[in-house]
């Protein structure tokens, strides 16, 4: 069994199954030949052609190793109408339903509109809030919205997140990297810690979740 790293802009040869991160706007110049996902990422909005990033997107969203659309999503933190975020998000859900893949999500203080959205939208594929780091009340909404959860170092080096790793499902549970130049194995160990589980069935239950969203044939990729 391998390790799941659900997001990761540093690809690592650890032996583990990682789905690197392509910003849309690299699409053109790149065959990737690993797992990934492409997205058009809210901070980038004002820095590139939407309509171009979304072709781009649309037309990658027809290879095998593309697993997922994103990282796309929201952020309240940045100075990017939020309309105009919106409706870039949109499109891209739209895209992922369309190619029925599964939503790699940025939410920054933007959770209350995901949900929003994710009710209008009636989509029934999987939304991954990845780097995860809402508190209590927050995740409690979001399990009830079906809403899956990513994490990484930044929440499990928080003893006071405890009870929001252990809030979550297992079954509705990733591990990541994302930027950060660490092991996912140190990852898994330090989840494992904190929700107070061997890490070996840690591992087990999110390789079944990796197979339940995005299927067994993509393992042999």
């Amino acid at each position: 069994m391998q390790l799941i790293n659900l997001h990761t802009h540093r690809v690592k040869n650890d032996g583990e199954i990682q789905i690197q991160n392509l910003f849309a706007q690299d699409l053109s110049h790149t065959k990737p030949d690993f797992l990934f996902s492409a997205g058009l990422h809210p901070w980038h909005i004002e820095k590139v052609n939407p309509e171009e990033c979304f072709e781009a997107i649309e037309r990658a969203s027809d290879l095998e190793n593309m697993l997922a659309v994103g990282e796309c999503g929201l952020d309240r933190s940045i100075s990017t109408d939020f309309s105009l975020q919106e409706h870039c998000f949109k499109k891209q859900i739209q895209i992922a339903v369309n190619k029925n893949k599964p939503l790699i999500i940025h939410c920054v203080r933007a959770y209350s509109d995901l949900e929003k959205l994710k009710k209008e939208t009636k989509s029934d594929i999987p939304w991954i809030i990845h780097g995860y780091q809402g508190n209590l009340e927050t995740t409690q909404s979001l399990i009830r919205h079906g809403f899956y959860f990513s994490v990484g170092e930044s929440l499990l080096k928080n003893d006071s997140r405890q009870k929001i790793l252990r809030l979550i499902p297992l079954e509705r549970l990733f591990l990541e990297t994302d930027d950060r130049d660490l092991s996912i194995q140190q990852v898994y160990l330090m989840a494992a810690q904190m929700l107070i589980l061997d890490e070996r069935i840690l591992g087990k239950v999110i390789f079944n979740n990796f197979r339940t969203l995005f299927g067994a044939v993509q393992l042999n990729l």
